[in-house]
């Protein structure tokens, strides 16, 4: 059997609904890729709100470990402070003077046994006793010194106590400073994994959104392809329509015509009848 030949309307009709149909898979490609990509957007926005929170912690973090760390530096300056209070007064510190001392009164000591226990002349005794009275005052003297001294000694043991005390607190609040750092180091930590991560999902949405550009392009094209064809179709249609137009308008004229052609037969019938009867009637006409 011989195949039907395809019309030009047909034929249009054909490829603007195959045209219609790559538009709509397109379209449909476009919307899925969409949705992959605002997923992915999605996921980068809650992970972007994660990394601010980290932020915020890390900061937070920082601060506390800025304000033990100024402490720290406080009591470690406060305490070099007394270190060298404590090198000045030191210079004022004589070592050797307790055995001076010592030395002076066994010496002024042997000095009394001797006046106690020798003869001697009245200019010796005399010379004796201006020893013994150069001995005691500079006994005096130094007993004097010594009592300073043991006053700085007594200051500078204060001062080391406080020294010592002054470290240990700069130890404590260094402690918390390592704390601190290593707790806000391990969130810093995380935030680059979390920017290594954000930007992985920035480069798949941007994939997907150059694809998504693409399809809708390509959707686009056929979808303009698909209304010029549809306009083409719509004038073949229009030409169509005016064809049968035009012939039921050809054949409403002819009916017209052929009944009015008849209605006149049947008139000059009826006119020819009603004068034959007239005839009739008036005897001039002889039927043989």
């Amino acid at each position: 059997m011989q195949k039907k030949k395809q019309t030009e309307e047909e034929s249009a009709e054909l490829r603007h609904r195959n045209l219609i149909e790559k538009r709509n898979e397109l379209n449909t490609q476009a919307r899925e890729i969409a949705d992959s990509r605002d997923t992915l957007n999605q996921e980068r926005r809650e992970i972007l709100d994660e990394m601010r929170a980290l932020r915020d912690e890390r900061k937070a973090l920082v601060d506390k470990m800025r304000e033990h760390k100024k402490a720290r530096n406080l009591y470690q300056q406060r305490a070099k402070e007394l270190i060298e209070v404590k090198r000045g007064k030191r210079k004022d510190i004589h070592p050797g003077l307790e055995k001076e001392l010592e030395a002076l009164k066994a010496d002024l000591k042997m000095l009394d046994v001797q006046q106690q226990t020798s003869t001697m002349t009245l200019q010796e005794e005399n010379e004796l006793l201006d020893r013994m009275k150069a001995r005691a005052k500079e006994l005096d003297r130094l007993e004097n010194i010594m009592a300073e001294q043991d006053a700085i000694i007594s200051e500078v043991e204060d001062v080391n106590e406080s020294i010592s005390e002054l470290f240990k607190m700069a130890d404590e609040e260094h402690k918390k400073v390592v704390v601190y750092s290593d707790q806000a180091q391990e969130i810093h930590d995380r935030i680059t994994l979390i920017i290594k991560s954000v930007s992985h999902l920035v480069t798949e949405a941007n994939k997907h959104h150059e694809t998504f550009v693409k399809l809708k392009e390509r959707a686009d094209g056929y979808h303009q392809k698909a209304a010029e064809m549809r306009e083409k179709l719509m004038a073949i249609r229009n030409i169509k329509r005016d064809e049968v137009r035009e012939t039921r308008k050809m054949i409403r004229e002819q009916n017209k015509a052929v009944k009015r052609a008849l209605d006149d037969d049947k008139k000059r019938d009826e006119a020819a009848d009603e004068a034959l009867e007239t005839l009739l009637k008036k005897g001039k006409v002889e039927i043989k």
